[in-house]
């Protein structure tokens, strides 16, 4: 064996090594990222998470528990979003014991502002400004509507528009009948 079939070897060993190192080690996510990921599970608790909301009050989620709580993932671009904003202000308003939270899809807050005072929406609106919070629970449909009893574990999910029939099966799920 001559000195260039050496080091062509050797350079393809220290190469191929260097490729099963990258893969090994590159291949998976750190801890930090996968705590990041926090899908929202039935029957778990729901995540813990802090955003601001549109009045710039800074809002964490634990400081709900103990009522029941939807959280609803809309944008205003969102036709089926708006279909249903109506029946969570109007449960919000029959139900003083019921914890509404409108999540905002990364969109300006002049939008934000100006269809909620459309609408008059008064439940409180969140903004993920940069769609950080949706990511973190892979919300990847709008709507998405989060429905947590008052001991803060998840009882229902549902991605697409709920009706009067729907959201009453779900306000049922966490003990929130009007």
């Amino acid at each position: 064996m001559n000195w260039k079939t050496v080091i062509l070897l050797m350079g393809g060993l220290l190469f191929g090594g260097l490729i099963g190192v990258l893969i090994f080690w590159g291949g998976n996510p750190p801890i930090n990222t996968q705590r990041e990921r926090q899908v929202p599970q039935t029957g778990q608790p729901f995540p813990d998470f802090s955003i601001e909301s549109l009045d710039g009050e800074k809002l964490t989620f634990s400081e709900f528990i103990g009522k029941p709580i939807i959280i609803n993932f809309w944008a205003t671009w969102c036709d089926p979003c708006k279909a249903e904003m109506p029946l969570f202000e109007a449960i919000y308003r029959q139900n003083s014991g019921l914890v509404v939270l409108g999540v905002n899809y990364n969109e300006p807050v002049n939008v934000i502002r100006r269809f909620v005072e459309e609408q008059e929406i008064t439940f409180p609106i969140l903004l993920d400004v940069e769609g950080k919070i949706a990511q973190k629970f892979q919300v990847f449909g709008f709507p998405t509507t989060y429905f947590v009893d008052r001991d803060g574990i998840l009882r229902g999910v549902q991605v697409g528009q709920l009706d009067e029939n729907l959201l009453s099966s779900y306000l049922e799920k966490i003990g929130a009948v009007p």
